[in-house]
């Protein structure tokens, strides 16, 4: 082989290699594109994915704040009609105290007849043979009057209803009176009280006093006075639940 012919196939070997290395970084250039695409693809769709689940958090999150907000403005709400209703009714027991009062006055000897049958109704409940009765300083003569007729009453009654069972009644009676007053604030009325008890702090009081008589009275009617004052009560009361259900499932699925 001369040295033409050595040249020449050296050159020929260095074309095919140079060529070799062309493709072989073609290759590479071609893989390494296609893992970039591919990493590109996926970084795309993570995010797509990531803001999209973000978006739907942030919607959830506006809406339960919503309810929240709405909630929180019917409870506002509900507090302000029930506190004017409040007042409607505190006005209402005024009234019916002003009209006790009144009556008092201008009804003396029907008053009078009242506190017999309220301490003829305490010693009816009491059954104790010594009772104590306490009423307010402006009551005292009026009590002190009807003090023995009351006791009478209440012998014949239980005599007759002893007799109508085929028993005697033997209960001899001690009605006294006690000078300490009941406080001002009391409208009317006696407080009866088992003198064997009087002196514990589990003692046996009837308290048939006007203010406790009308404390009852308010509890037993206040359900028909709020019916004919406030009709629409009952579909109120059923949409503040609805509310309150609705916030108190959001505020959990919040939390989940």
């Amino acid at each position: 082989m001369n040295e033409n012919e050595a040249r020449k196939q050296i050159e020929n070997m260095v074309r095919f290699i140079e060529q070799e290395a062309k493709e072989k970084a073609e290759e590479i250039l071609d893989k390494t594109n296609q893992e970039l695409e591919a990493w590109k693809n996926e970084f795309k769709h993570n995010k797509r994915t990531y803001w999209k689940s973000h978006y739907l958090a942030e919607k959830k999150r506006k809406e339960v704040e919503g309810k929240i907000a709405q909630s929180k403005m019917k409870s506002s709400e509900d507090e302000r009609v029930m506190k004017e209703r409040m007042v409607i009714m505190s006005g209402l027991k005024k009234k019916a105290i002003e009209s006790i009062i009144k009556t008092k006055k201008e009804k003396s000897s029907a008053y009078k007849k009242l506190m017999e049958d309220l301490l003829v109704e305490g010693l009816l409940k009491l059954m104790e043979p010594a009772v104590t009765v306490r009423c307010v300083a402006a009551d005292k003569s009026i009590v002190k009057s009807v003090l023995k007729s009351a006791e009478k009453r209440f012998v014949d009654e239980m005599t007759a209803a002893c007799e109508a069972n085929k028993t005697k009644f033997n209960m001899n009676m001690n009605v006294s009176f006690d000078d300490s007053p009941l406080k001002d604030s009391c409208l009317g009325g006696v407080w009866l009280m088992s003198q064997a008890y009087t002196s514990r702090p589990d003692a046996i009081i009837v308290r048939n006093s006007l203010d406790a008589r009308l404390d009852i009275c308010i509890e037993n009617i206040t359900p028909t006075i709020r019916s004919l004052l406030f009709p629409e009560d009952e579909a109120r009361a059923l949409e503040i639940k609805k509310s309150r259900e609705a916030a108190l499932k959001a505020m959990m699925e919040e939390h989940h």
